[in-house]
Parts: structure tokens; sequence; C-alpha cells
């Protein structure tokens, strides 16, 4: 009698145990369903953005020198100011050049006066060859000596060789002016550049046409959207980073030469993927991160997922999760693989 009572008790406990629990864990589907709140996940366009610091630059720069050795006489323009091409900008005292010239004009007249009126004795033969190529040699070197003598009065005149800013001005009258060395600085701002550093571990995800977006702090945080133009290819040897020059368009003329600006260039490495709210990822005694999903039965299961960078939006899944599943958001505690669950709104 006895060994029958506890046979009995051992039966019922197991039906009790098989109505709670399986084997594998997985919960009874006969239960009462688990309210859940759940959503699909949000595809997402993922790329770092690589901020850095950097310097206008002038769309167009070209320093202008006079030609010639000389004082300057006058300077007629300053810096800021508007010019158009062919326009004289400065003068070198041009005195002796004009001298010069003159005199090259009075032999060139008197040259080609030999020379007409000695063809027709050539011609006539009264007048010996050799006389005849001497008046020739003269005439030319006569010619060729008006001609530099011209352009040395002409190189006394600083001329603007395109339409643009004055944009440094190294003279003032009574100053001697050299060859080569720059007088006045025409620049060209219809269009600029940022020029940034990017360091050599992140140049590779720089790429010419990328977009970026400036900021100038001397213009208030004015913000700009230009586009990378120029990717250097050879490093500074010491800062071991390459130049970068972002082109932005500027009709206003607000943006100067010289403003310093921050730059955000978009990482062209993008990767896309999906992204939950963080508190739909649990993580087991293993630390395997885990979800649940809702399949068309109205089950959960659970699923195994990899995960990336916390973002605003959420945690980026990388995979394990397909786009058009359903995910639970909240009540995921309560579940187990296999378990019914009651999607609610609120």
């Amino acid at each position: 009698m006895k060994r029958g009572r506890i046979t009995a008790l051992f039966i019922t406990a197991s039906l009790l145990l098989a109505g709670c629990s399986g084997r594998d864990g997985q919960e009874n589907i006969t239960s009462a369903p688990v309210p859940v709140k759940a959503a699909r996940p949000q595809p997402f366009s993922a790329g770092h953005a690589l901020a850095y610091s950097g310097t206008i630059e002038a769309g167009e720069s070209i320093p202008l020198s006079f030609a010639a050795v000389g004082n300057v006489a006058r300077v007629l323009v300053a810096e800021g100011e508007a010019v158009r091409k062919g326009q004289l900008l400065a003068e070198l005292n041009a005195e002796s050049s004009r001298n010069a010239w003159e005199m090259s004009q009075a032999a060139l007249k008197q040259a080609e006066d030999a020379w007409s009126r000695l063809k027709p004795m050539y011609e006539s033969g009264s007048l010996p060859e050799i006389k005849w190529i001497e008046i020739e040699t003269n005439l030319q070197k006569a010619r060729s000596a008006a001609a530099i003598s011209k352009k040395n009065l002409e190189d006394c005149r600083l001329i603007s060789p395109v339409s643009g800013i004055v944009g440094r001005r190294a003279i003032d009258p009574g100053m001697g002016a050299m060859p080569n060395l720059a007088s006045i600085t025409i620049v060209r701002i219809d269009r600029v550049f940022a020029k940034v550093a990017v360091p050599e571990n992140e140049i590779a995800r720089v790429a010419r046409g990328e977009q970026a977006r400036l900021r100038i702090s001397a213009l208030e945080g004015a913000e700009y959207t230009g586009r990378v133009e120029e990717v250097g290819v050879v490093a500074d040897p010491l800062a071991h980073s390459y130049a970068v020059r972002i082109a932005v368009e500027n009709p206003g003329h607000r943006i100067k030469p010289g403003m310093i600006c921050s730059a955000v260039l978009e990482d062209s490495s993008r990767s896309r993927g999906l992204v939950l709210p963080a508190g739909a990822v649990l993580v087991d005694e293993k630390g395997i991160n885990y979800l649940y999903v809702v399949n068309a039965e109205s089950l959960a299961q659970r699923r195994e997922v990899t995960i990336g960078a916390l973002l605003q939006e959420g945690i980026e899944i990388l995979s394990g999760l397909e786009p058009d599943e359903l995910v639970v958001l909240a009540g995921q505690h309560k579940l187990g693989t296999g378990k019914p669950v009651r999607v609610v709104t609120n």
C-alpha cells in the first residue's frame, strides 16, 4: 500500500514538471500568451565622421613681380581692392628706361632713313655689295635695340594678368623692387579651399568627391558644404599626415583666406546594417548576445546576434537578424523559446 502511494506521487510530480517545461527548456505552447512590445529593425547607413581643423586658402593665388630692377614710383591699388584684367597696379621710376627707348627710336629712324636712301643706289649697281650688307645689318641692330628698350620700358609697369582681389601688397613708393620677389599678390576667391591634415592611419578612408561640412568660427559659426578635390599622396615627414583640400563655393566672398575652420568628412568605408533599441538585446551567462523574435505562429524564438556600435538611434546589429523579422522590444525577460506571445501596442 505504501509503495503504491509513492508511485502515484512520483507520477503526479512528473506530470507537473512536464507541464511547466520540457527537457530542452522550451515553454509549453498551451500556457497563456505573454504580452510584449515588438517592432521590426530599422535599416541604416553607417559611416564614422572624420573631424579635422584646417585653414582656408584662396582658390587661386598669383604673385606678381616686376621684371626689372628699380625704385617704386607709385602704387595704385590697396589690399582687399578688386582689380580687373589688364589694370595697371604699380610703376617703377622709368626715366632711364624711357631715355634708352627714345635713343633707340632715334637710332632706328636713322637706320631706316639710310636704308631707304641707299636702296636705289644698290639696285642700280652704284653701291658695293659689302656696303649694302652693312646698311641692312645696322637696320636690323637698330630694330632689335628698339624692341629691347621698349620691353625694358614696359617692365617698369606692373599689370594684372587676371581679374581678382589684391591679397597682399609688399611694396610702397620709394622702395626698391627686384625680379622674382612678389610685389603684389592677386587672389581669386569665388571658390576657396579648406586645407586639412589627415593622419596616415585615416587617409585611406578619404576619397575625392566626398562631401564635407565646414564650420567657420570667424563667421559666427556659419556652415558650408564642400567636396574633397585633392588628396595628398606624399606625407609630411614630421607629422606623418597628408594634405587634403576641400573646395567650397564662395559667391559672396564672405570666406576669406587665412580663416580657421573645422571640417567634418564622412567616412568612405560605409556599412549598411540594422538598428534596434538597446533594451531589445540581452546577454546570457556565457556572454552571448541574443534577442527574441516572434514567428508566424506568434511564438517566441531566441536568436543569437552579433552587435556593433552603440549609435544614437540604438544598437547596431551586424548579423543574426533579418530586416523583416519582428523583434521583441519589451517583456522578453518572461520569454523562452516556443513561448506564445501577444504583441501589444501600448
